[in-house]
């Protein structure tokens, strides 16, 4: 979602990578509609949110005279005022539905607004047994990645400037182990998880550092990422970042994760140079994965209303959620950013 935030934008945009995203949103989507196959659930839920990690850590850039302040203001503009925003507006609209049209406008959803503050979907890991409320239900569960994108921007940012990158990377991580065994406490904005996310990046720059984008060509290399990829799998069993689960082993769930996103990588460039009109869908529909993301729970809702006044199957009103909130948000999506592109051009 915002991996590609990192490119300069005057650079033709690279269709593999926006490949990656777009079958993480798809899946988002998927099993946000309860419409998928078991299998695409499991393993798409490898790397669903892993792949966007990834993508902003091959797109990193550390610019030469940037000041960290500098740097942590664009992720704000870029993270945090979609987050801002759209939580805002998800709070109005159901205050008036539920509060103001009710005839009950003092009722603010403060316990709604807790839950924007602290952007996480519970307090507690599935493994706490005690009360564990939903704290995002605005329709604005997905919205927890904006946040935790953020942190995990800035704690990369702060690393990377150090000359002791990879142990404070790794002495985060470590912290970060020791908290998910020792309490099902789940920290505001993912903070908990933020060095975890962070290794995600590291893995994604190095792809890019190390010029090793070819391996994902090479049969070899693709075979033993598959076996990686199924093996940990298996052994970790289901994932879901946004709560803490990291299925039974992190290091598996970071193998998953990892293998996952650049086997979806290497899909991508494989279509990009066996069928080439793909890549433009690809550019087009990943740069607005953030607008999806943000937007598909408030959409889904009328979609499922609509579909039940028509009376229209289960099945058919699955794909209608999948596929006509991808369409009708990228198209959203796109107008947005680029009307005023378009406004110039005609003047």
């Amino acid at each position: 979602m915002d991996g590609s935030l990192e490119q300069n934008e005057k650079k033709e945009r690279l269709g593999w990578l926006d490949f990656g995203k777009v079958m993480g949103i798809l899946v988002v989507l998927l099993v946000h509609a309860e419409g998928a196959p078991g299998p695409v659930t499991f393993y798409g839920g490898m790397f669903y949110m892993p792949v966007f990690f990834v993508a902003a850590g091959y797109t990193f850039r550390c610019r030469e005279g940037e000041t960290y302040g500098s740097y942590l203001k664009k992720k704000v503009k870029r993270l945090l005022a979609p987050y801002a925003g759209t939580s805002a507006f998800l709070w109005l609209f159901f205050w008036v539905k539920d509060s103001l049209l009710a005839g009950t406008p003092g009722d603010l959803k403060l316990f709604s607004v807790l839950g924007v503050l602290y952007s996480r979907n519970q307090m507690h890991t599935m493994a706490y047994a005690g009360e564990n409320p939903v704290l995002l239900n605005l329709l604005n569960a997905p919205l927890w990645f904006l946040t935790a994108m953020f942190l995990t921007y800035a704690w990369y940012g702060f690393a990377v400037r150090s000359r002791r990158k990879y142990v404070l990377l790794a002495s985060g991580a470590v912290l970060a182990v020791l908290w998910h065994y020792g309490t099902t406490f789940l920290l505001p904005w993912s903070l908990d998880a933020v060095p975890l996310f962070a290794c995600y990046l590291a893995a994604g720059e190095l792809l890019r550092e190390k010029k090793q984008e070819k391996l994902l060509g090479e049969l070899w290399f693709l075979g033993l990422l598959l076996i990686v990829f199924l093996v940990s799998s298996q052994l970790n069993g289901s994932m879901n970042l946004s709560n803490g689960n990291y299925g039974h082993s992190i290091l598996l769930g970071l193998a998953s994760g990892t293998s996952g996103s650049l086997l979806v990588f290497a899909a991508g460039m494989w279509l990009e140079k066996k069928f080439p009109p793909v890549r433009k869908l690809c550019v087009l529909a990943g740069q607005e994965t953030l607008t999806v993301l943000c937007f598909h729970m408030f959409l889904f809702m009328f979609i499922r209303t609509g579909a039940s006044l028509l009376g229209l199957p289960g099945t058919l009103t699955r794909g209608l959620l999948v596929v006509g909130s991808m369409v009708v948000l990228t198209g959203a999506g796109w107008f947005v950013h680029h009307r005023g592109w378009i406004i110039k051009k005609k003047e």
